[in-house]
């Protein structure tokens, strides 16, 4: 066990082209390797753990804050609404303004907008007489059923159905690398 620390004092000072030299050769330092990725680990896991609870307290007090702006921007709109509509505000067609020196006071007038269910709307105008040319229709490939019916061999996508190799722009065979994964 102390060899062990002894090596891992020297891996971690040494120069990194020497980094490169170091390796590991037997069953100790593959062990010894991985209690120095599960000490990582666990290191993180307690260092998230403690930020993540000063990320939630700070988080709690911003919210406190906001709760506290919320209220007070709230109590002070509603006394500025009894007040302009004591005086002669500036409209216009969309709108109703009100300047003073720290800023504005505007009033949206309301608007009518259209509200669509694009379904129900394409069920009622494919009846209706002249609104044809309203109703697009859209092509789309079938990817799942094709896919179904393709293989890959060596660098070649052959139709499983027909035997046939498939060369199609847009279709190609990508290479997914393997992973190296350490379980504990």
């Amino acid at each position: 066990m102390d060899e062990n620390f002894r090596l891992s004092d020297l891996f971690l000072n040494v120069e990194e082209e020497e980094k490169e030299t170091w390796k590991i050769d037997n069953d100790n330092k593959a062990d010894w390797a991985l209690d120095k990725i599960k000490e990582s680990s666990e290191e993180y896991e307690r260092f998230e753990r403690v930020a993540v609870n000063k990320i939630n307290q700070i988080k709690a007090a911003l919210h406190q804050e906001k709760k506290k702006m919320e209220n007070e921007k709230s109590f002070f709109e509603s006394k500025l609404r009894e007040y302009i509509e004591t005086v002669k505000m500036k409209e216009t067609k969309t709108q109703k303004t009100y300047s003073l020196p720290a800023g504005k006071i505007i009033i949206k007038k309301d608007k009518s907008d259209f509200k669509i269910d694009k379904e129900k709307v394409l069920e009622s105008i494919k009846v209706l007489e002249g609104y044809e040319h309203y109703i697009k229709v859209k092509e789309d490939l079938s990817w799942v059923d094709l896919k179904k019916n393709l293989i890959i061999d060596n660098e070649n996508i052959i139709n499983k159905i027909t035997g046939e190799v498939i060369e199609v722009d847009g279709l190609d065979i990508e290479i997914k690398p393997g992973k190296f994964e350490i379980k504990f």
